[in-house]
């Protein structure tokens, strides 16, 4: 488990690590998984190929397992004996991003050496970055690509070399039950749930040890997957049906009201929200991480070619050159610090 794992609000920073240790009587989860008090069994896919319908289904199975309190750490979002408080710590601000529920809404890397990853991703990328507030000692900014918001960097005392890599948050009703069901399903628990002036926040670690973050809201109205600087974002796992059971039960995918939607597309599990896709589970490991899974972000660029050249003069480098055309041309690059990222032409 990596111990360089940052949870960022709008103001806020820090690091923390896991020693990565599972919490009692969990394990990876798999393709029967069920919630407490249900019976498990055979997913809907079973014993033939799954369908659209089926992945909802069994997406759908998966949730509502029972909330977790906070356990003491910062402010609850409800008050003694249940009551949700009337105004809770960390209210989405006026005009904020209103996800679907289980939509990523924020991105954030831990770097050793933060002014060197704003330089690298300044030249390469063309970002530029405008400096947090944070603790003392440890540096935070904001990345931005012609106005728009990419995500936080954050520092990180880690000397391993080890890197969750650009990690995502996902949109949660309420952190403390998200981890509850974390928790339920053998997931290991790295950060949190901790308070944040942006609300409360947790980091943990999936299947195959895929690092990601909860949070109640996106922390600027114009973030978004597709649209803007972030092109896409994929879960590369070993098993995307049994992904889609853990994601789903704790994110919410496929339930009632405002979720995110999950669909077998093109040997991929695709989640949307509405009509625009967010996030895709694709099998196999991700590139460049010498058969790691992780959550894996692609980025829009003017030119790739042109990246992926500035990329190796910034200490970088290329793990596949660039190929496809037009809008199809795209590139696997790493930064300094070996983190891997794809450029995707704009």
């Amino acid at each position: 488990m990596p111990r360089d794992i940052g949870v960022s609000g709008e103001s806020g920073h820090g690091t923390g690590g896991a020693d990565g240790t599972r919490q009692p009587g969990g394990g990876r989860p798999t393709r029967r998984t069920a919630a407490p008090g249900r019976a498990a069994g055979p997913p809907a896919w079973a014993g033939g190929r799954p369908t659209r319908e089926s992945v909802r289904e069994s997406v759908r199975s998966a949730r509502g397992l029972r909330p977790v309190p906070p356990g003491g750490r910062g402010p609850s979002v409800s008050e003694p004996g249940g009551q949700r408080a009337a105004a809770p710590a960390g209210s989405p601000p006026p005009g904020a991003t209103r996800v679907a529920r289980g939509a990523p809404c924020w991105l954030s890397l831990a770097a050793r050496d933060v002014r060197a990853a704003e330089e690298f991703y300044g030249r390469v990328l063309g970002w530029c970055h405008v400096p947090l507030l944070g603790p003392p000692g440890k540096a935070r900014s904001l990345m931005l690509r012609a106005g728009a918001p990419v995500g936080t960097i954050g520092s990180t005392t880690c000397e391993s070399g080890v890197h969750a890599g650009w990690m995502p948050y996902f949109a949660v009703d309420d952190v403390d039950a998200a981890v509850g069901r974390l928790r339920d399903r053998g997931a290991t628990v790295a950060v949190g749930p901790l308070a944040t002036p942006a609300g409360r926040a947790a980091v943990a670690a999936g299947p195959d040890g895929a690092v990601f973050g909860l949070r109640p809201h996106a922390p600027d109205p114009r973030w978004t997957v597709g649209q803007g600087p972030v092109g896409r974002l994929e879960l590369h796992t070993r098993d995307i049906f049994a992904a889609a059971l853990f994601y789903g039960g704790v994110l919410g995918w496929a339930g009632p009201g405002d979720s995110c939607a999950v669909e077998y597309v093109h040997e991929q599990i695709v989640v949307r929200d509405g009509a625009r896709r967010v996030a895709a589970l694709t099998q196999g490991a991700a590139p460049g991480t010498e058969a790691r899974y992780r959550w894996h972000t692609s980025f829009r660029v003017a030119d790739v070619d042109a990246a992926a050249a500035a990329a190796v003069r910034e200490g970088g480098r290329v793990i596949a050159p660039p190929r496809g055309s037009g809008a199809r041309r795209e590139a696997v690059l790493e930064d300094r610090e070996r983190v891997p990222f794809t450029v995707l032409e704009s």
